[in-house]
């Protein structure tokens, strides 16, 4: 099974891999939701209420996000850090800002891009060059 770059990056690193971010994760369900509402911090017990987790995981779950930097924790609040909120949002403004610049590529425009496409590993440009 393929792992994340991000993962990947952290092969052999000491200290802790990054953690599994995905959709289906309960660190990846509390993350997005965090960063849903960045302005905003949440108790424990408003989380559970709020996303489908496990009432019992919340606590390690916030806290293995708070040890990689990605949450902020004071008294009994928690919320998404404010360096992780700044990556978050450059990178959704990126995608949104890059979208109105060239409007996007639509299917069609794929296909027919595909039907043109040549993979630069099959052709070398000079080999053209050596045979005349």
């Amino acid at each position: 099974m393929p792992i994340s770059k991000d993962k990947f990056q952290t092969i052999g690193e000491d200290g802790p891999s990054l953690p599994d971010l995905s959709p289906d994760t309960t660190q990846g369900t509390v993350y997005r939701f965090l960063i849903d509402h960045a302005d905003q911090a949440f108790r424990q017990r408003e989380l559970v209420d709020a996303i489908d987790v496990p009432e019992g995981s919340i606590g390690p779950t916030l806290k293995r996000l708070e040890q990689h930097g990605l949450v902020d924790h004071r008294d009994q609040f928690w919320a998404i850090a404010d360096a992780e909120h700044a990556v978050a949002s450059a990178g959704l403004h990126g995608a949104a800002t890059a979208g109105e610049i060239d409007g996007g590529f639509s299917d069609d425009d794929v296909d027919s891009w595909m039907e043109t496409a040549v993979n630069p590993i099959d052709s070398d440009p000079t080999d053209s060059d050596r045979r005349e």
